[in-house]
């Protein structure tokens, strides 16, 4: 990338961050005319003295979803399940009848509560960051056969939706979650930093995150060695933006799924909600879209928890050109950094 753009690119990004309420950011954005840029701002340490470094690791949060959604993909492709099988061919054990399918759960349309929506379920982590409740425990609360609505009948976000796409993968694949995400996406794309994560990091691999909500005295800290992973019950994913990039630039050139995949997976649901930054929310199969934005098509996902805000896009035609992004906050802040990934696009519409 020209070094005056990367400047004023750099020169934007720490300006934003004044206006984001988060200690340091991470961005990764690949620009198919000018070409890859990783930037930085901000800081690692609440003293503000050490400067956060350039393509760190960080929780992705649930832009695992859309890495989910390409693995049951992939599977489909391969033959080994159909999108439209009732949830209960593979987990028989549930108490679902069969309009809860596969596809209803990847776009949050099948009705099934969400884990994440419990009273109970913030104050226990909080109580026992480091120790996560069991997929068991999420199904015994969730998973009882009352639904939220008719599946097919509404759109409701559901956590719970892709805990069980996690058990249906490692059913269909016969391997653990982990494994069938390394063979059918990290390593079709060579992701050398990105894996999924199952243990706190208590070895500093991580960039420090910082929230207030895990003490009882809401002290800002840094959550991420006491913060165990599988309190996201769907799965937790590390990677570095670079490698969010590099994934949803993957997806969207045919690396990852087949031109009918691919299609399935941007088949849109509105959502029927009522978002700031969106001119018509929607969601297809693990992935958030917004056909009429400013730009045109506008796909994407966002993922927050303790210590983590981010957020990644791709737009196919940037003004004539692609367009992929990602921006990760080491803080929790009360929503996805959409201003400062505006701000960054209005400066690389200019040029």
């Amino acid at each position: 990338m020209d070094r005056n753009l990367e400047n004023t690119l750099q020169a934007q990004l720490n300006q934003s961050l004044h206006f984001t309420g988060c200690m340091g950011v991470n961005v990764a954005i690949h620009d198919e005319k000018h070409g890859i840029w990783l930037g930085s701002s901000g800081f690692s340490d609440l003293k503000a003295k050490e400067p956060l470094g350039v393509n760190r690791s960080f929780y992705i949060y649930s832009i695992t979803k859309t890495f989910v959604s390409v693995c049951l993909l992939r599977l489909a492709q391969n033959g080994l399940l159909n999108l439209d099988d009732p949830v209960i061919k593979w987990l028989p054990h549930m108490p679902f009848e069969d309009t809860v399918t596969l596809r209803r759960l990847l776009n949050h349309t099948s009705g099934v509560p969400s884990y994440t929506n419990l009273e109970d379920y913030l104050p226990a982590v909080c109580e026992n960051p480091s120790v996560p409740w069991t997929h068991e425990k999420v199904a015994e609360l969730t998973c009882t056969g009352k639904l939220d609505f008719e599946p097919g009948k509404g759109w409701s976000y559901s956590n719970t939706g892709y805990m069980l796409l996690y058990e249906v993968i490692e059913v269909a694949t016969s391997k653990s979650f982990a494994q069938a995400l390394e063979d059918n996406v990290f390593s079709v794309l060579d992701l050398q930093n990105t894996y999924v994560a199952h243990d706190v990091d208590t070895k500093g691999v991580l960039t420090p995150g910082y929230c207030r909500y895990l003490n009882s005295e809401r002290i800002m800290e840094n959550v991420i060695p006491r913060y165990h992973p599988n309190w996201c019950a769907t799965g937790l994913i590390a990677s570095t933006p670079e490698e969010v990039v590099k994934f949803f630039d993957g997806l969207f050139s045919g690396k990852l799924l087949a031109s009918k995949q691919l299609e399935q997976m941007l088949t849109l649901v509105p959502t029927g909600t009522r978002e700031p930054w969106y001119k018509k929310p929607c969601y297809g199969l693990g992935i958030m879209a917004d056909p009429e934005s400013k730009y045109g098509e506008k796909y994407g996902h966002g993922g927050d928890g303790p210590g983590y805000n981010l957020w990644a896009m791709h737009i196919p035609n940037f003004h004539g050109r692609k367009l992929t992004l990602a921006v990760i906050c080491n803080t929790s802040v009360s929503e996805h950094p959409y201003g400062m990934v505006n701000d960054l696009l209005r400066v690389l519409e200019a040029v």
